[in-house]
């Protein structure tokens, strides 16, 4: 999880082929079954999108992933309570980044209904409402500019395995 423009869908595919692991992008669902994002945004709304993407979180993580699975999450999946419920117990990276790191990947977008057009303004805004969130949410925080997709993801990978390792002993004990 992390803001938008934060890696989360390039991160997340590396990590998931380092570990082995199924991976799914909820905004990819959410595309795929309902149409762009923008447009959802335009004609239903932002309460009925958010709506559309707890259904996504909740749909893959219902589904058997034997290796495992890496999700994605949409930037603000996690204000919903019954998402931040369904990913409770598993492990929630936050990739951090500031607005100097995405700047190039936003600046002129038209497909992030949340910017409203003041790109720097509105993703400082939204961090600020979003950062306590994703701080209490996440159970390892990634610092991730400065690094190709595949080089976060194997510092994510660094940080995990031990992570899994403990907890599977601890679920033995």
């Amino acid at each position: 999880m992390g803001p938008m423009a934060s890696g989360k869908s390039s991160v997340g595919f590396a990590l998931a082929r380092i570990l082995g692991a199924d991976f799914a992008d909820t905004d990819v669902r959410i595309v795929r079954e309902h149409g762009p994002i923008p447009e959802i945004f335009a004609s239903l709304g932002e309460d009925a999108f958010r709506d559309l993407e707890a259904r996504a979180v909740a749909d893959v993580l219902a589904e058997e992933h034997p290796n495992g699975i890496v999700v994605a999450l949409g930037g603000g999946a996690v204000l919903r309570p019954e998402t931040r419920d369904r990913i409770a117990g598993h492990h929630v990276v936050y990739l951090e980044v500031a607005w100097e790191d995405v700047a190039p990947r936003l600046v002129g977008s038209e497909d992030r209904p949340l910017l409203h057009g003041q790109a720097e303004a509105s993703w400082r805004e939204l961090m600020e409402q979003r950062r306590p969130v994703y701080e209490t949410v996440a159970t390892l925080k990634v610092h991730a500019a400065g690094g190709t997709a595949d080089e976060v993801a194997q510092t994510v990978a660094d940080q995990l395995i031990p992570l899994q390792k403990e907890l599977t002993r601890e679920r033995r004990h």
